[in-house]
């Protein structure tokens, strides 16, 4: 119940904060160029606070946090007076309107760079891109990946640690070919081929790292237990927390490796295990259940391991002047708004399956997760749903900015407006692609539950 409410705290504030920022960024063009706002709403339905300011706009904050809007004095709506003639939206020129429409994508991008600004200005961790041993038969490990390999670049990208990995990697979502990698062993250079083909078209969650087999080199996992899962087989046997496993059947076990390659082998059989707990060796009979993996029994008991600490020499911290910290995150929110774009290219052409489409679930739970991440978490959370609110709001679907943005610039280029009935058309697709966009996100969200 806890983290449920966590994560609809995390999207609420997500969106009350991301909305108003989009929604400033029409309110703000629109005062510039000489039009009356009418009103500027957070979410919709009844209002729940109301204020107004010097120029009569009327603040709202509503009951329904989904999103928000600017209303404008426009000719569409009703009868203006002919004294505020010159303050309606619709009198305007389409370079204005393009401004304002194109005002609140323009928003949420300025303020993603300020928070990739604002996390490198304080410092933004990372691990230094040494490979493990990928795991056997993976296109990583096929490729001849080995472990202490130090990855300097993907497809001619330098990457400096593992989120420049990832990113460089999600761009090849869908692909077909060889992935390049550019690898330091033993302080000389090499050129590794990571042959993909529609590579994770088909994924619902797609992972780029785990599905070619390379993750960050891990320090060696002591056989302690970190937790035991509640009616496991370990609870069940008397394991607890902060055990640590010395010996099974008389084999001495070094690491958690160790451990789970008795374990895994041994489904319903009993196990004798020599553990030490509070500087004091026990012995208890662990018998591990068995479940069904890929056609094959294989034993657990329902253990987690102690966390282990990554060395300091593999961590990685960015601080930057606050300038640097604005350069690096217009490069970043550059970076993300392209690899977003390219990603919503390869559904439309069927590269990548739609299933990837995440809807409000999903939200919930990435905001819950960064809420509980602390703040430096959060803050990246909001940059990434901020960038994808802008682009999403500039595709050219009417109703959506990206839309009205090519409607004026129609009407600029023909000189005249396009016609009543083909704005009326527009909008009844626009709203009916809406709609199906939110429902598929949904239906995607609920199968991933």
């Amino acid at each position: 119940m806890m983290a449920i409410l966590t994560n609809i705290l995390g999207i609420l504030v997500a969106l009350g904060i991301l909305v108003t920022v989009h929604e400033y960024g029409h309110f703000w063009v629109a005062r510039r160029n000489g039009i009356r706002v009418l009103r500027f709403s957070v979410g919709f339905g009844q209002p729940l606070y109301r204020w107004y300011d010097r120029h009569g706009t009327e603040f709202v904050i509503a009951w329904i946090p989904l999103g928000g809007y600017v209303k404008m004095l426009d000719e569409r709506e009703g009868p203006v007076d002919d004294a505020e003639l010159d303050q309606a939206f619709t009198r305007k020129t389409p370079a204005q309107r393009i401004a304002v429409a194109s005002a609140g994508p323009i928003a949420n991008f300025l303020f993603a760079i300020l928070a990739f600004a604002l996390l490198y200005s304080i410092g933004v961790q990372g691990l230094a891109p040494w490979a493990d041993t990928p795991p056997a038969q993976t296109p990583a490990a096929e490729a001849g990946v080995q472990r202490g390999d130090v990855i300097e670049q993907v497809d001619g990208r330098n990457v400096d640690n593992w989120t420049d990995i990832n990113l460089a990697l999600a761009r090849r979502v869908g692909d077909s070919g060889t992935i390049e990698l550019t690898v330091r062993r033993d302080g000389q250079l090499q050129e590794l081929a990571v042959p993909i083909s529609q590579w994770m078209a088909r994924d619902s969650e797609p992972n780029p790292m785990a599905s070619l087999g390379l993750y960050p080199s891990r320090p060696e996992t002591p056989a302690m237990i970190g937790q035991v899962v509640p009616g496991g087989a370990a609870e069940a046997a008397g394991l607890q927390g902060g055990d640590r496993i010395i010996s099974v059947n008389g084999q001495m076990i070094e690491n958690w490796v160790d451990w789970v390659a008795i374990i895994q082998p041994n489904g319903g059989r009993p196990l004798s295990v020599v553990l030490e707990r509070d500087q004091a060796r026990q012995t208890l009979t662990v018998t591990p259940a068995e479940r069904d993996v890929e056609g094959q029994s294989q034993g657990y008991i329902g253990a987690i391991a102690a966390p282990t600490p990554w060395p300091e020499e593999q961590i990685i911290v960015q601080r930057e002047w606050p300038w640097t910290g604005i350069w690096l995150g217009l490069q970043d929110t550059a970076e993300m708004v392209g690899l977003s774009f390219a990603m919503l290219g390869k559904m439309v052409t069927g590269l990548v399956s739609v299933e990837q489409i995440g809807g409000p679930i999903s939200m919930a739970q990435m905001a819950g997760d960064s809420v509980q991440g602390g703040a430096e978490s959060f803050i990246r959370f909001l940059a990434f749903i901020s960038i994808s609110l802008g682009v999403v709001n500039l595709l050219p679907i009417p109703i959506l900015d990206g839309g009205h943005i090519v409607m004026y610039a129609v009407e600029w280029m023909r000189g005249k407006p396009l016609s009543e009935r083909l704005q009326v058309i527009g909008s009844q697709i626009g709203l009916m692609l809406i709609v199906g966009l939110m429902v598929l996100a949904f239906v995607n969200d609920i199968a991933r539950l």
